[in-house]
């Protein structure tokens, strides 16, 4: 087999193979032995260019380790986040024997510049890996993309001391390497290690030539080379076809290192016959061949029989399979081949691309016709093949789907509208919004202009495209609901079925909380009135795809965090009653449903059946293999129990899951991480719990998630009074409620229980006071009406001595006047003050009772007095 589905997406087992041993090879120990020590590092970077045997030299070592050993032979359309880490799993899952379904599922939500959350689950199942495990990636050169550099980087930073990593290329742009080897992280070798030496370059004679040849010319050669290994191989080849060694000294003098290179290829290549010269340059087009594929492309018969025996010859064909099935040039020789294709028959290039690309085809390897069409420039085959792989096109790989609508010339892809929108979507995957933004104002003016001859099926569908990936801009982006719940109902007007875009990602990795999962703006996330008809909408929209259910769990998780308890319960049982995730990965539904449904039964001191709701997730999270669910709900249970005073749960909780203060966290484990601070918290251990929380605050505000920085500004709040330092705590719990009071959350308070409702209390009466003065303060009756939920009554019953309270006498005695309707000068003479000193008395009324002007000041004390 050469390939497999792995997941949503095609894994070529050939990139995984540790490549195949020459037949005969020169014994380098000294080398190995270098390569020893740098295991006791994080990694080894072995850098050099083209042609010093950098990969025969690791996989010979590699062979005779004795150890787990994963590889993966990279490529330039390795430049995909998800098509790299999918294919750096599937050589740890070879060397290991698999990864945890939790581990996989990070990774399908990997996005650029999101790859924390799919590396801490990766670096989590590794650090239970106790025998040594060595990962290879050859040809790292390959990969420019910066998101990929940086999570890799990353990933060295927290990596395992199991896990040893060797990174091959001809160069590492991008990497901090002075940082790493400056803690002697990273051991290097270079081309200074890799050269020749006297003794190797006999012996490579010896084996390549299979005689003695003389110490002088052994010794010309290796200077002529400088102990290039791929030089001296085309020399031995060159001596081997006949070329006599006087005239081939005298050829190699004075050249210098690119035309000996450039010399030497040609001088392989003319001994060859013309048979072998124009398969090879036929074949040269391919990026892995075959037997049946070169038979096609080339012409002729015995493809296999062909490859091999240039493989065994040592003319730079490199088998890709123990079988022998797949091979590829070696690069350089590669790159010689289609050099002289192009220049020998140019009008013969498209054709071979295309009888590549038809093979390709017929063989259901879609992806690798893709590129042979597209490199032929046969555009219109290109889009009608990608118009074909919707059913099966690969959703993660965004970075390799925006490759190829890129190459395809604007005006052909506009007359696709599901390629052209597809390809604006991947431009917003990879966060390219200028560029994403021109394209949509090109649809827009494309629809103006070129739109009156369409029919109206056909107008419809081309609008239904523009408004929904116009909301996924404006709701992922811009973080503007309002705007995109006026793009999903226009979206939903024109494609009343919905759309068969490529959704971003239906993959997303399990969540406690479907709501809180989404980006939004602190303070002004989902405001009351808006995030109603938003949600609804949605719930509409997605119903016409069968996708309604996590909705609707959103909606309901929403209505809970605004204390609507019975609305809540509703639509959360109305969620776990549907089917729309029934034939794919129901614990995205029924977790944070089931979680949530708890802390309803919670709030209603229903205790019993907030513990059944969490047991029938357990039980349905075992039947479905649901790896990552029992965490959440375990510790969802062990906070049962620790609002009623028992702990014992929570500790067991961190001991069983080996959670510390000092883990790398990602986004997607706030919640398992804001638990911890929450027991840690409990349990004394204040002076680890509070960098936690600083740091888990900063992962929230960065990963827009205001309820989770809502949540730990609470309990940083409640940490601050334990410490006794009650000013800060008051401040602390003010700008939670600062950010909260827009969209009218309640149950970030009231669950935190009695503590919080004391601060609140104490909040207000120091509001009253005027000890507290703030223009943008939280509305006293918002705040009591947390307080209320937490059971308390509203502070200082007696409104007017409220009033009096919160005003010295001075400012009351204003406000009476202008109750009055008393204009300034009246005041002034009444009081016997200055103008100066009254507009002073003036602005501190209204920031006291959160006012602008008189009108808004009366309104407000009348509101105090009853």
């Amino acid at each position: 087999m050469t390939s497999v589905r792995n997941d949503n997406s095609m894994v070529l087992l050939s990139k995984l193979q540790i490549p195949q041993p020459l037949s005969a090879s020169v014994s380098r120990p000294h080398l190995f032995e270098l390569l020893n020590e740098g295991l006791s590092r994080r990694a080894t970077f072995l850098v050099a260019p083209a042609g010093y045997g950098k990969t025969t030299l690791i996989a010979e070592w590699a062979r005779q380790l004795g150890v787990d050993v994963g590889w993966l032979s990279l490529d330039d359309k390795d430049n995909d986040l998800a098509r790299f880490w999918n294919y750096v799993m599937a050589a740890f899952e070879r060397a290991l024997g698999g990864l945890r379904a939790s581990t996989r599922e990070a990774a399908a939500a990997l996005s650029p510049g999101g790859h924390e959350p799919f590396l801490v689950a990766l670096l989590n199942e590794l650090n239970d890996v106790r025998e040594p495990l060595i990962l290879v990636l050859d040809d790292w050169h390959v990969i420019v993309d910066k998101d990929i550099v940086a999570s890799f980087s990353y990933f060295l930073e927290y990596l395992p001391p199991s896990i040893h990593l060797v990174i091959i290329g001809r160069t590492l742009a991008g990497f901090s390497k002075a940082r790493w080897i400056s803690r002697g992280w990273i051991q290097e070798m270079n081309v200074e290690q890799l050269r020749f030496d006297l003794r190797e370059t006999v012996d490579f004679f010896w084996i390549f030539l299979a005689r003695e040849a003389r110490r002088e010319q052994i010794e010309r050669y290796l200077a002529t080379t400088e102990g290039w290994v791929t030089g001296l191989k085309l020399i031995s080849l060159s001596l081997r076809s006949g070329k006599r060694t006087s005239s081939l000294e005298r050829d190699l003098a004075g050249r210098d290192g690119e035309s000996v290179e450039r010399f030497l290829f040609e001088e392989v290549f003319e001994g060859l016959d013309e048979g072998t010269r124009q398969f090879l340059m036929d074949i040269s087009v391919l990026q892995r061949m075959s037997g049946p594929l070169c038979e096609t492309v080339a012409g002729g018969e015995n493809g296999s029989v062909k490859l091999a025996e240039l493989a065994d010859s040592n003319l730079f064909v490199i088998p890709l399979d123990d079988d022998k099935v797949w091979f590829r040039f070696h690069h350089l020789f590669g790159e010689f081949l289609r050099t002289e294709q192009r220049r020998r028959a140019p009008g013969r290039t498209k054709a071979l691309f295309r009888a590549a690309a038809q093979w390709c085809e017929s063989e259901e390897l879609l992806e690798e016709a893709v590129d042979y069409y597209l490199a032929g420039q046969e555009y219109g085959e290109a889009v009608r093949l990608l118009e074909q792989m919707r059913s099966i096109m690969i959703r993660r790989e965004f970075q390799a789907l925006r490759a190829w609508l890129s190459l395809i010339p604007e005006e052909l892809l506009m007359q696709h509208p599901y390629l052209f929108f597809s390809y604006i979507f991947s431009l917003l995957w990879v966060q390219d919004l200028d560029l994403a933004e021109r394209h949509l104002r090109l649809a827009e003016q494309n629809y103006e202009t070129a739109s009156a001859s369409w029919s109206e099926a056909e107008k419809n569908r081309y609008l239904g495209y523009l408004y929904f990936v116009r909301n996924f801009k404006a709701t992922q982006y811009d973080m503007d609901m309002i705007r995109g719940l006026d793009y999903i109902r226009l979206s939903l007007q024109h494609s009343p079925q919905g759309t068969d875009l490529i959704f971003a990602s239906p993959y997303m990795p399990l969540a406690p909380s479907i709501y809180r999962s989404y980006n939004g703006k602190r303070g002004k996330h989902l405001p009351r009135g808006l995030s109603d008809n938003f949600f609804l909408s949605m719930i509409d929209f997605m119903a016409l795809m069968g996708l309604q259910d996590s909705i609707l769990v959103c909606y309901g998780e929403l209505l809970y965090e605004r204390g609507e308890l019975d609305q809540a319960e509703h639509y959360l049982k109305l969620a776990l009653a549907g089917n729309s995730q029934a034939r794919y990965q129901e614990e995205k539904v029924y977790v944070p449903a089931s979680l949530f449904l708890s802390r309803i039964s919670r709030a209603k001191q229903d205790l019993s059946q907030a513990e059944k709701w969490l047991e029938e997730a357990v039980r349905r999270a075992g039947e479905d293999g649901a790896e990552a669910a029992p965490i959440l709900i375990e510790a969802e249970m062990a906070a049962l129990r620790l609002d009623g005073g028992d702990s014992s749960a929570a500790i067991r909780w961190i001991e069983r899951y080996k959670l510390t203060a000092d883990d790398p966290v990602s986004v997607y484990q706030l919640f398992v991480y804001i638990f911890l601070v929450r027991v840690l918290m409990e349990t004394g251990r204040r002076q680890e719990a509070w960098p936690l929380s600083e740091k888990l605050l900063q992962i929230a505000v960065k990963g827009h998630r205001p309820m989770d920085a809502l949540e730990i500004q609470v309990l940083q709040a409640i940490m601050l009074s334990q410490a006794e330092k009650p000013e800060e705590a008051l401040l602390t719990l003010e700008e939670a409620l600062k950010y909260a009071n827009p969209d009218d959350y309640v149950r970030v308070f009231v669950d935190k229980g009695k503590r919080v409702a004391e601060l609140l209390s104490e909040y207000v009466r120091q509001r009253q006071k005027g000890n507290i003065r703030d223009r943008d303060a939280p509305s006293l009756p918002y705040v009591r009406k947390i307080i209320s939920g937490c059971g308390g009554a509203a502070v200082s019953p007696n409104e007017s001595a409220a009033l009096e309270t919160l005003l010295t006498p001075k400012e009351y005695a204003i406000f009476r006047y202008m109750e009055e309707g008393l204009d300034n000068a009246a005041i002034i003479k009444a009081l016997g003050i200055g103008m100066g000193t009254l507009k002073a008395h003036i602005n501190r009324i209204y920031s006291k009772l959160q006012v602008k002007s008189r009108l808004e000041a009366i309104k407000r004390g009348k509101e105090l007095q009853g």
